[in-house]
């Protein structure tokens, strides 16, 4: 299902929020933003670790970015699985959940055709329209909860989340959902959707 968290400017992502996100969500990660100079913050990478996300969100905590954590349930792995994914030249998508399109290019998951096969036909041939508002309502009256996209236009330098009342709130960042943070490295008490956990070696039977 993934992880996505937006980072206003200026703010930290706490140490424990990365290890918990991290330890169910360790198939790859991508970031796009704004550099504080207004240059773009544009990253992906199937291979992650914790200190180099660390480092990471050290080096970058004056910029203003979303990061994606990807847990993969369609798709193979790898980094042409992992988000952001390019629409137009300037407009980048991310998305958190499953959505039933099209499977046409074996092994690329959904949000990948999402974003090839949808999202930027009509990005090319309605200019601006997927950054319309009446668009975006007209999009989360049909995603489901779970669901949530961000877009990012780097020339309106504008980010945009769609069902964004469906996230949560945690010390100034956006979170797309409370599930997929591990309830044994930080747990969050009342939450949107209950919190899965990883187990330790001594939870596990091996057969």
């Amino acid at each position: 299902m993934c992880l996505i968290v937006y980072k206003p400017a200026g703010v930290a992502i706490a140490p424990d929020l990365l290890e918990a996100a991290l330890s169910l969500n360790d198939e790859g990660f991508g970031v796009m933003g704004f550099q504080p100079d207004n240059s773009l913050l544009l990253k992906r990478s199937a291979l992650i670790s914790l200190d180099n996300l660390l480092r990471f969100e050290r080096e970058h905590r004056d910029a203003e970015y979303v990061l994606h954590l990807r847990k993969r349930t369609k798709g193979d792995s790898g980094e042409h699985n992992t988000h952001p994914f390019k629409i137009t030249r300037t407009l980048y998508l991310m998305h958190n959940g499953t959505i039933k399109v099209p499977i046409r290019v074996a092994g690329r998951s959904d949000s990948w055709h999402l974003a090839q096969d949808i999202l930027r036909p009509l990005a090319q041939r309605r200019p601006g329209v997927l950054l319309d508002n009446a668009f975006i309502r007209l999009v989360e009256m049909a995603l489901t909860p779970e669901n949530k996209l961000v877009l990012m236009d780097y020339a309106e330098r504008r980010i945009v989340i769609l069902n964004q009342h469906h996230g949560a709130e945690f010390e100034g960042l956006w979170i797309s959902n409370t599930r997929w943070i591990d309830s044994r490295i930080l747990p969050l008490g009342v939450t949107p959707q209950r919190q899965e956990r990883s187990h330790s070696p001594a939870h596990l039977t091996f057969i």
